[in-house]
């Protein structure tokens, strides 16, 4: 009745260690060798596992010593005593007791095993030393019974391990880990694991192919987000993990892209409940508190009256509402943001990326394989946040294939599309991009010199994807050297530009991250090594990656490239403008000097940039930006900026080393840029020195000076007989840092750039009004901050009282919010036709 090892012939020199199986009834010839089931007797359990103790250790975890060597004995045919109680421990399972464990490891898989002796053993064999067992293992294990390892299974268990992979998220107390199978492939400590967090997951090996992360608790990241599910490659799969405040800015967009991936619970973490915004119309929240409920608690809150509790609908497990009132208001155990409770618990949809991805219109349909949808409803802060595990294992499947990836000289394409995900329109199966023809594809125009482009970027591939795209679609780019200058090793970054033919070089990080160090130094390296590459260029363009260019980009620095030599009073030419809003800028052909530095695409000349690299920031001022620095005066040496009144360049990114989502939302999204390639700038001959100032008093003199009665704010108050203009309003400033003065409010009114006034011509503004019919021209003078006022007779100068600044203020910022969520109601599509997919550019 004995047992024999499947891989072993029984020991005939030691009768003694055959025993019953487990499973059969005990021989009456032995009785003493027999065990009640499910135990064992200590010999029988040696020899049935001997053939495969080589894969085995035991550990004595209080003094981290090896008590058995997978290479001790294990060709003998006969086992001592010692290990034979030692291979007992290594191959069963059994229950804690109160004063012997052991701990054992397994080398393949690193997999931890907890066994305890046997109740019955032999009085020969010498009791083992155990160590400490830990406390949460207890109710663990009641329910384990001893059971030899069964070869087969273990064996079928590999096999399909072959076959399949496991994918892990885990929350912990806001920290958030991604498992693929034992790996950690994605982690965020609790402070930093705000918002949404997309990973592209290869269906054959389970390779992660893209990490973002989207912080949605500020307004612009969600059309980021929206970027980034529209350029995902159909038939990867995507993880997207919803931490705290997730939904406080989600688009109707991105609600829209979550519903076709397959986010669907609707009030559990599905695409609906993530909308916390009433404006968007959304009533079906489980927490919903209607407008006239958040209007009269601040009524009374204002009225310093009791606090009233808001009455909500609450989800009953049922799936039924039904109303309640809010508990412990005053604690703040309940918080309210934009009409709703703010319960955004963890959130984690597992899926494939469909077919015909990303959608065109409200009519495509989209049937994605959802593996995971899962999420905690809770209300409450996030003190009081949920915990969430969930898994899923996933067979390997296949990558899709296409066409063109058969085709030999897009093998590099094909190898980098598999390698990483986010470029849609570069690794689509129809019609995908063509980077080598694109690259010369660009129509050219007469030229006096050659201008190279220097592409500054650090680890944000897919802005500069973007921009790449842009740029080689500009008239002009085909003619023009394109150098890319990383800071630090960025091999994503470097394989994209091979694949468009650019040369890459690489800057060494400088500095400690989270100061302004390395983002100046790698500047500085940047303006040297493009001078030093084309050693015959007079002029360079550098190009920061979070930018989308014009079509005439290239064109408008051509056409201002000889002011930079003509006039030394000019150190750099700007493709940005700071004023470029819709409501007062509009003619393209139309240049401007102004007092700013350096700014999101300028060109300058080899002189001024050898002189002023010796000056440059120095690295010990982690605190201070390059750009500022080289505005000071000891470094500007009165010399001035041109500016177009319409930008050639527009700022699309947040949470940049100083651009957050609320100034990307509620500053840069309401900017304009040139969208016409037969754009061509005039009179440029008045830009030169004298010529400007004696252009610009010319201009003040001739203006209709507008009374103290006018408000910017209402520009209807313009006399219909004083339009198109040029008017005139002088209002008060000592200084351009005067955070007080009536030049802040004046900007404040027309809702241009908010937070600074250093766009301006010795203290002139100009604006194009487009709000009013017809569009009139405004200049405003700072007095006394201009020298303009002195030559100005008779001159009144508005000065608001500080209380009306205040309001002025609040009703821009009011004005900015009212826009930015009208925007949000709205979804938008993509064209599969276009070069990059982004319906918000």
């Amino acid at each position: 009745m004995a047992v024999p090892s499947p891989l072993l012939p029984p020991p005939s020199s030691t009768p003694e260690l055959a025993v019953p199986s487990p499973l059969l009834p005990p021989p009456s010839s032995t009785p003493e060798l027999s065990v009640p089931s499910p135990l064992l007797e200590i010999k029988e359990a040696a020899h049935l596992m001997a053939s495969t103790a080589q894969s085995w250790e035991l550990f004595d975890t209080e003094k981290g010593a090896s008590k058995f060597s997978p290479s001790a004995g294990r060709r003998k045919k006969n086992l001592t005593d010692k290990q034979s109680e030692i291979n007992l421990h290594k191959y069963f399972r059994a229950q804690k007791t109160e004063d012997n464990t052991s701990k054992f490891r397994h080398f393949p898989g690193a997999h931890l095993e907890h066994f305890r002796r046997a109740s019955v053993l032999p009085t020969k064999i010498p009791t083992p030393k155990f160590v400490s067992f830990p406390d949460h293992w207890r109710k663990l294990l009641n329910d384990r019974y001893l059971r030899p390892l069964d070869i087969e299974e273990a064996q079928h268990l590999r096999e399909r391990r072959k076959k399949t992979f496991e994918i892990r998220v885990r929350t912990v107390n806001q920290n958030l880990q991604v498992y693929k199978d034992d790996s950690q492939i994605f982690s965020l400590p609790s402070n930093n694991s705000d918002g949404v967090h997309v990973l592209s997951i290869a269906q054959e090996d389970g390779r992660t192919l893209l990490r973002r992360s989207f912080r949605t608790g500020e307004p612009a990241e969600g059309e980021l987000l929206t970027e980034c599910l529209g350029n995902l490659q159909s038939g990867n799969l995507v993880l997207i993990v919803m931490m705290f405040a997730s939904g406080d800015f989600l688009r109707s967009t991105e609600r829209h892209l979550l519903f076709h991936l397959g986010m669907k619970g609707d009030g559990v973490g599905g695409a609906i409940k993530l909308g916390a915004d009433f404006s968007q119309g959304i009533h079906n929240s489980p927490y919903n508190i209607d407008k006239a409920q958040v209007r009269r608690v601040k009524q009374m809150k204002q009225a310093k009256k009791p606090d009233i509790l808001y009455e909500v609908l609450v989800l009953n497990k049922n799936g039924t509402e039904t109303k309640e009132l809010l508990p412990d208001v005053k604690n703040n155990t309940i918080q309210l943001w934009n009409g709703y409770v703010d319960a955004d618990e963890p959130s984690v949809l597992l899926s494939t990326v469909p077919h015909g991805w990303p959608p065109q219109s409200a009519l495509d349909v989209f049937r994605p394989r959802v593996y995971i949808e899962s999420a905690v409803v809770i209300k409450g802060n996030r003190n009081g946040a949920a915990d969430m595990e969930v898994m899923a294992v996933l067979q390997r499947r296949k990558r899709w294939v296409c066409a063109w990836h058969k085709e030999q000289r897009r093998h590099k394409q094909a190898q980098f599309c598999g390698r990483y995900d986010g470029y849609g329109t570069l690794c689509r199966c129809k019609d995908p991009l063509d980077p080598a023809l694109l690259r010369h594809s660009a129509k050219s125009f007469l030229t006096t010199e050659i201008i190279p482009v220097a592409m500054l970027t650090a680890f944000k591939t897919y802005f500069f994807y973007r921009q790449l795209i842009s740029l080689l679609l500009a008239e002009g780019s085909s003619q023009t050297p394109i150098l890319v200058l990383t800071d630090g090793y960025q091999e994503e970054t470097s394989q994209l530009a091979d694949l468009f033919g650019l040369p890459v070089i690489e800057h060494q990080n400088e500095g400690v991250s989270g100061t302004s160090t390395p983002l100046n130094a790698h500047f500085r390296f940047s303006l040297y090594t493009a001078f030093s590459t084309y050693t015959n260029a007079s002029k360079i363009i550098i190009l920061e990656d979070d930018l989308i260019v014009s079509p005439d980009f290239i064109r408008y620095f051509h056409q201002t490239a000889w002011l930079l030599e003509a006039d030394p009073s000019i150190y750099v030419v700007n493709s940005f403008s700071l004023n470029s809003y819709a409501s007062v800028a509009e003619d393209t052909s139309r240049l401007r000097r102004s007092e700013i530095m350096p700014q999101f695409g300028w060109m300058v000349t080899r002189n001024y940039a050898e002189e002023i690299i010796h000056y440059w920031v120095d690295n010990s001022k982690a605190r201070v930006d390059w750009d500022w620095w080289l505005r000071l005066n000891h470094q500007k040496r009165k010399r001035h900026a041109l500016v177009p009144e319409v930008s050639r360049t527009l700022h699309s990114g947040s949470s940049g080393a100083h651009v957050s989502g609320w100034d990307q939302a509620f500053i840069f999204s309401n900017m304009i840029y040139n969208l016409d390639p037969k754009a061509r700038l005039k009179n440029l001959h008045l830009l030169q020195k004298d010529a400007y100032y004696d252009h610009i008093l010319h201009e003040l003199l001739s203006s209709h000076r507008l009374n103290l009665d006018f408000s910017p704010c209402f520009l209807d108050s313009i006399p219909m007989d004083l339009r198109p203009g040029p008017v005139l309003i002088s209002v008060f400033a000592e200084s351009e840092r005067d955070l007080n003065s009536t030049l802040l409010a004046l900007i404040s009114c027309l809702h241009t750039f908010p937070t600074h006034t250093a766009d301006h011509y010795e203290g002139v503004l100009q604006y194009t009004l487009t709000t009013i019919t017809p569009h009139t021209r405004l200049y405003v003078i700072a007095c006394p901050m201009s020298p303009y006022c002195s030559r100005l007779s008779n001159l009144e100068t508005a000065d608001l009282a500080e209380d009306v600044m205040v309001k002025v203020i609040e009703r821009d910022y009011s004005w900015r919010s009212r826009k930015w969520f009208r925007r949000t109601a709205t979804v938008k599509y993509f064209s599969r036709n276009s070069s990059y997919y982004s319906p918000d550019i």
